[in-house]
């Protein structure tokens, strides 16, 4: 062994014995693991236990250990289906189109510069400003039948030949609520994929424009492939966001006609706090958690591959 390799050595094992030192838990971050475990793990715990339970508050009797008796009632009732397709359609279709349309808006604006661009930016974000229980109520009253707006302007250009029931009809329900929806949430992705636009290096730019690229083969070939993970994991976010969307269909509808618009979360409050059957509204919890960790994973696999 020559000396070199030796002294290399002798520092090596120092730093090895340091690494085996290292606690497998950093005491500092305790309190926080406390809260956690206080705020989020309790409650988990708790709809776990009550998923297996018989509990109806207006019974007037403990809980009633019955094993997987709500899951067994769950995969035949025919309600949770019905708000699990919806919540499906609901989710992404609404992440779907909202995604295209902040894509091509950020195409489009994408040349402009100085106040223009400005001025078209903060009107595009406006939706974005505004509450959601608001956008409920503002296209409530624009899906009115006698004055709303919308029934109005498909009237004078003969569109249609009477009022549509858009809320009131179960057909009709679920893409109207979408439609509210993708306008509140379009002006998110317009707003990151302008950023990654931005980012976009300008010799990558300036090379296609001196091979000649078309426009297209500019946003297909250049641009498309540098706003791929922008656009995977806004895509996730929104995804988890409206997975768990609940002010605006309660405002709208609440969940009806029928069922039209029951989504999961719709389906939980309702059995949980207007029929009090805990131990029901727990068990499609817990599936509703699961489903929700499943994308979760998927994000932070997202993250990890696309830093």
């Amino acid at each position: 062994m020559t000396a070199a390799a030796a002294q290399r050595s002798t520092k090596a094992a120092p730093a090895r014995k340091n690494a085996e030192r290292v606690p497998w838990i950093d005491w500092m971050v305790l309190p926080t693991v406390g809260v956690l475990a206080v705020v989020i793990g309790y409650p988990v715990i708790y709809t776990l236990v009550l998923s297996t339970t018989k509990y109806n508050m207006l019974d007037m009797v403990p809980p009633r250990y019955i094993g997987g008796g709500n899951y067994e009632h769950l995969i035949s009732d025919p309600i949770f289906w019905t708000s699990l397709r919806n919540t499906v359609v609901y989710t992404f279709g609404s992440v779907i189109v909202s995604s295209l349309l902040g894509l091509a808006l950020a195409l489009l604006t994408e040349s402009l510069t100085g106040w223009r661009f400005r001025s078209v930016r903060a009107l595009l974000l406006t939706p974005w400003a505004v509450p959601f229980v608001v956008v409920a109520f503002l296209f409530r009253y624009m899906y009115l039948q006698n004055g709303g707006v919308i029934n109005a302007v498909l009237l004078d250009v003969g569109l249609i030949d009477k009022p549509v029931l858009w809320l009131n009809n179960s057909a009709l329900a679920l893409p109207a609520i979408m439609a509210a929806n993708i306008w509140a949430m379009m002006p998110f992705f317009f707003l990151l994929l302008s950023a990654a636009l931005a980012a976009i290096p300008n010799e990558v730019i300036e090379s296609a424009r001196i091979d000649k690229a078309g426009t297209w083969s500019m946003v297909f070939h250049i641009k498309l492939p540098f706003l791929k993970s922008a656009l995977f994991i806004s895509s996730l976010l929104m995804i988890i966001s409206n997975f768990n969307d609940f002010a605006k269909i309660w405002a709208m509808t609440q969940g009806g006609p029928g069922y039209s618009t029951t989504t999961l979360v719709i389906y939980v409050y309702w059995l949980a706090f207007e029929n009090f059957d805990f131990g029901y509204a727990s068990a499609i919890g817990v599936v509703w958690l699961v489903l929700l960790l499943v994308f979760a994973l998927v994000y932070l696999r997202a993250i990890r591959m696309n830093p």
